[in-house]
């Protein structure tokens, strides 16, 4: 898959479908609105669980058969003092802050991942009536209040490094405002915000080898935007450790693997990319030896 332009709308596409694939997959049917993954938070310092501020108990009747109502759930995501719940939390308020405008989420399902049609992210659909139906239940009555604390909440995650959010982090902005970035270049609040940011994100990609980071960061060093600017050595890096982690992980014929950044390097400059990228692979294929049952 030669890639002439790293376009940012298919790369950030490949990011969100990496996190989303993972976040449906995670969710019990039982309990739609029970999330696990990804948008970031306040440039103030990230507050801890303990400290985070608890949602208002909902005094609105649920249903035996519904979920419980977003508030209840994410009271008891924060009382575990766990940053993989609060960005659990963060999740579920951002998803229901989302479906509260636009009446819909996308939804993953094998099926429509097996027949693709070729005009949507592949696996995702909309939602069904009766789906609609119970996320309305679940994430009715959220106040401004409750939709701002999400901030608060990937705070806690992005500091303790929980997969995916450092890039719902970026995504937010600084103050969940991201065109204080084009806005407000000079304030040393979003001069801090982008420092925190792009280092939660080097983390994750360099580090945690995290294929969804690595895709977002190649799209953003292609192209340049608020968050980093143009740099096509990193660009390439991170091309080039996805295609060799997607090797390593499905062998050298699947699509992902054959991705070619064709960047203007000198020979110097690609060897020294592709060994970097084959450290970040390096990595990716210990962590995944490690998860595996029975590994160290």
């Amino acid at each position: 898959m030669r890639l002439d332009r790293l376009d940012r709308w298919l790369l950030g596409t490949l990011a969100a479908g990496i996190v989303a694939a993972g976040w449906f997959a995670r969710r019990d049917d039982a309990t739609p609105a029970e999330v696990r993954p990804a948008a970031p938070p306040s440039v103030q310092r990230p507050l801890s669980p303990a400290q985070a501020p608890a949602p208002a108990r909902s005094s609105l009747p649920v249903p035996a058969d519904t979920p419980p109502n977003q508030r209840i759930q994410v009271e008891r995501l924060l009382a575990s003092h766990d940053p993989h719940d609060a960005f659990a939390a963060y999740e579920l308020v951002a998803r229901c802050a989302a479906f509260n405008v636009e009446h819909d989420a996308p939804v993953f399902d094998e099926e429509e991942l097996k027949h693709w049609k070729g005009d949507t992210v592949p696996g995702f659909r909309g939602m069904t009536a009766p789906e609609k139906e119970r996320e309305a239940r679940v994430c009715d009555g959220m106040t401004e209040r409750e939709r701002q604390s999400r901030l608060d909440y990937l705070a806690i995650a992005a500091a303790a490094d929980v997969p995916g959010a450092a890039i719902a982090y970026a995504r937010e902005g600084p103050f969940g405002d991201p065109s204080a970035l084009e806005t407000r270049p000079d304030d040393p609040l979003v001069k801090e915000w982008k420092t925190r940011a792009a280092g939660q994100l080097a983390q994750a990609a360099e580090m945690d080898a995290d294929l969804s980071a690595l895709a977002y960061l190649a799209g953003e060093n292609f192209n340049g935007s608020g968050l980093t600017a143009r740099d096509p050595l990193l660009a390439y890096r991170y091309t080039t450790a996805m295609a060799m982690i997607y090797a390593d992980m499905f062998g050298p014929n699947h699509p992902m693997a054959r991705m070619n950044d064709e960047a203007d390097l000198t020979p110097a400059q690609r060897d020294a990319e592709q060994a970097a990228a084959r450290r970040i692979a390096d990595r990716a294929r210990e962590r995944r030896k490690q998860a595996a049952p029975g590994g160290g």
